[in-house]
């Protein structure tokens, strides 16, 4: 639970090891208020078919266990200024699914869908990367963790709201992605 005086504005869903360090990479470097869920440290992923499984655990069933996870600023039973952004991988999906997700309908009878923007990646974040001349070839599993690790490290010192704004530019020149949502709302925050 967020202890600070700030109030949690964004919740990220990570589908895994490499969305997990990303996220954490731009929180860490702008020093925001977000949660990021995932499970067991991005060991396992979280694909787009149980997603809704996630959306109805403990932390996300009601706006009172979900304020008391991430300290959410609540006004008349409305959560204010408030976002959740799963960030999923395309390519463990079928085109119903896909296209159920991008749209949002997959959310549409959660009581959390007006808070939900979905990010995704086509057909996942390594090719993205790749693409984007991030990485220079796709990495094993067994190392990913330390190819992301090294590519998005944690920031433990000052902000660096500059790199974040160069990470923007880049991911703005795929149409692979639509992550520079998720950054811009991150720099939108400070």
């Amino acid at each position: 639970m967020i202890t600070n005086l700030k109030y949690c504005t964004c919740v990220v869903i990570a589908h895994g090891k490499s969305e997990l360090l990303l996220a954490e990479h731009i929180k860490s470097n702008l020093h925001l208020p977000i949660g990021i869920y995932s499970k067991n440290n991005g060991k396992k992923s979280i694909q787009i078919n149980s997603l809704m499984n996630v959306l109805n655990n403990k932390i996300f069933k009601n706006i009172n266990e979900l304020k008391k996870e991430y300290g959410i600023e609540i006004e008349k039973k409305v959560l204010k200024n408030f976002t959740i952004m799963p960030i999923m991988d395309l390519d463990d999906a079928d085109d119903t699914q896909k296209q159920e997700y991008i749209s949002k309908n997959m959310f549409k009878n959660h009581w959390l869908e007006p808070y939900i923007v979905p990010i995704w990646n086509k057909n996942n974040l390594d090719e993205v990367l790749l693409d984007l001349k991030l990485i220079k070839k796709l990495p094993e599993d067994r190392d990913k963790g330390k190819v992301y690790s090294s590519l998005f490290p944690t920031n433990n010192g000052q902000s660096d709201k500059q790199q974040v704004e160069n990470l923007l530019k880049k991911f703005e020149k795929s149409n692979k992605t639509n992550m520079e949502i998720f950054i811009k709302k991150c720099l939108d925050s400070l």
